[in-house]
């Protein structure tokens, strides 16, 4: 009897802890609904959607944001077509390509006619979407992105950090990706024209100092400026004409510091002369020969200006790679910054005149001295003839200001924001892309 009452008991016990959990399990929920229903992650429907939806419509998203692999963020929106109608842009082209999904190294792109944003609205099925930021931040997002949809009503959707978001039309991800590479491309190929240019003139002030017993380094900058003009006249770059160009700017720099010491090292006397103050003069011009001051200046310059070139090629390289180099391409353009406000070349009148300006002083007291031409000869032809040295050093670096307005370019296009446009297509590899007119 007493076994038959502990069973009915256990019996009773386990049907209430039934009742109980699924009590529980009902109340909160924890079975999903068996309805066909897609339910928002919001109350608001008509705003929101859910991020991890694989079918989300392109035309029902205002703006998305992509994150780069470290840490980054660029959104990007619509632009109001009504507003900017007139607002023109340029197509990056690529020849002989269909699309960015084909887009090699040896594909020469190019900018095509200005249109405006009205007549690109015409022709965008799927929307027109508007980044602004420098180059060498929009290639942070080349390794690889994960987007989050910012929907109608710029109402972020609920969820927790960033998810990977596959439109309908096309994944977000590899919009930023493929705009880069073009707009990479396109600068990193145009940069090169721009020094290929600037070398044949580096070239022939080369030749004007080959009459020097320099030789040796005067060959070696020839050399350098000769395998430049090859790097930058290539279809194809890759990893070892960046160590070109490192090498050869290393090259440039000890030439540029021996000539530099050569310079700074210098002292311009005469002996002076009681009466025949237009030979003291002219001893002085011959000292200024003897101390090679007008051939220090113009290695100085030359190897200052080559080194610069060879900083800006390797970034030109590193703009056709494309992917990976943001933080290398970032890196150079402190280096460029620094370069232009205080490399010799850049600054080559203020030293010419540091240099100058003590034989011009001796000079001018010589000069003072000489109150009887009988005497003290014609002192005034003598003086011109000091002052035809500093012209000469002068008209050899006056002739390059193409210099640094190729430099003033590059920084500007990588460290200042860039409109860009995205026209996206049905895949990527039809998308569109264009930048701001800035000559409209």
């Amino acid at each position: 009897m007493p076994t038959e009452i502990i069973i009915t008991f256990l019996l009773l016990l386990f049907v209430a802890i039934t009742f109980a959990i699924t009590r529980i399990i009902k109340n909160n929920n924890w079975f999903p609904k068996s309805d066909n229903k897609t339910d928002s992650l919001t109350h608001n429907s008509e705003d929101c959607f859910d991020p991890l939806r694989s079918d989300i419509a392109i035309s029902e998203v205002e703006s998305f944001t992509l994150k780069s692999i470290t840490g980054e963020e660029i959104t990007l929106t619509r632009p109001n077509a009504k507003q900017l109608a007139d607002r023109k842009y340029k197509e990056v082209c690529i020849r002989s390509a269909a699309g960015i999904g084909q887009v090699t190294q040896g594909i020469m792109p190019m900018l095509s006619q200005a249109q405006t944003l009205a007549d690109l609205a015409k022709v965008a099925p799927n929307g027109l979407f508007t980044a602004t930021a420098p180059i060498q931040d929009l290639m942070k997002y080349a390794d690889g992105t994960v987007g989050s949809i910012v929907l109608r009503g710029k109402t972020i959707a609920e969820h927790s950090g960033f998810a990977e978001v596959a439109l309908k039309v096309v994944n977000p991800a590899s919009v930023i990706g493929g705009t880069m590479q073009a707009m990479a491309l396109i600068s990193g190929q145009y940069y090169m024209d721009e020094i290929s240019k600037q070398l044949r003139g580096v070239s022939q002030k080369l030749d004007k100092l080959i009459g020097f017993h320099h030789d040796e380094k005067i060959g070696i900058l020839r050399n350098i400026k000769k395998e430049l003009s090859e790097i930058v006249s290539k279809a194809n770059v890759d990893t070892g004409d960046i160590i070109a160009c490192q090498s050869m700017g290393k090259q440039c720099g000890e030439i540029y510091f021996e000539y530099l010491t050569r310079l700074e090292s210098s002292t311009v006397e005469a002996k002076k002369q009681l009466l025949n103050k237009a030979k003291e003069l002219r001893e002085l011009g011959i000292s200024i020969d003897d101390n090679e001051i007008n051939l220090s200046i113009k290695m100085c310059y030359q190897s200052s200006a080559l080194s610069e070139k060879c900083k800006v090629a390797e970034l030109a390289v590193r703009l056709k790679q494309g992917s990976g180099q943001a933080q290398f391409i970032a890196e150079l353009s402190k280096a460029l910054k620094v370069m232009k406000s205080e490399a010799f070349h850049h600054n080559a009148q203020q030293y010419i005149e540091e240099h100058y300006a003590p034989v011009i002083e001796k000079s001018e007291r010589i000069v003072e001295t000489a109150k009887i031409p009988v005497v003290h000869g014609n002192v005034s032809v003598e003086k011109e003839n000091l002052l035809r040295r500093k012209e000469s050093v002068i008209d050899f670096v006056d002739d390059d200001a193409s210099a640094s307005i190729l430099v003033e370019n590059v920084l500007q296009l990588l460290c200042e924001p860039k409109e860009t446009i995205i026209m996206l297509g049905a895949t990527s590899e039809e998308q569109r892309f264009f930048i701001l007119d800035n000559d409209d």
